[in-house]
């Protein structure tokens, strides 16, 4: 019984070691995709925001958020770091200094849907959710 006991525990730390931490690991395959639906500049026009969004690196998609016209002394920028998860960008909640809700960026046709839960709580309802379209150059 002792030796079964042992198993199972060496079992459950496995999967927490090897499942656990790789919640938002990504393919080849899906960063490609997730560059063609969300790679570029976005904007809401009504709310003066915009955003861009790039993948730099293999593992997750940078994004750059603020309010107004782009300017090279324009300190209000925000950077968010995403993961690619079900074909959505997602932003987990950060408790840490930076005090971010999670948000996810879903793409609905020719729009992306920007939405965020409220901090600290385990409501899965969205408080807040912005449209943006693509922005043209």
């Amino acid at each position: 019984m002792n030796r079964i006991a042992k198993y199972i525990t060496i079992g459950i730390f496995s999967y927490f070691i090897f499942w656990g931490n790789n919640s938002f690991a990504q393919t080849k395959a899906e960063i490609k995709v997730a560059r063609k639906l969300f790679e570029g500049s976005w904007v809401n026009k009504k709310a003066k925001r915009h955003l861009t969004i790039s993948f730099d690196t293999q593992d997750y998609a940078t994004i750059n958020d603020w309010h107004g016209k782009w300017s090279q002394d324009n300190n209000t920028i925000d950077a968010y770091k995403a993961f690619v998860m079900n074909s959505k960008l997602v932003m987990p909640e950060d408790k840490t200094d930076l005090r971010s809700p999670y948000c996810e960026i879903v793409r609905k046709g020719n729009t992306l849907l920007y939405r965020c839960r409220e901090m600290n709580t385990k409501d899965k309802k969205f408080v807040e959710e912005i449209l943006f379209i693509r922005e043209k150059d």
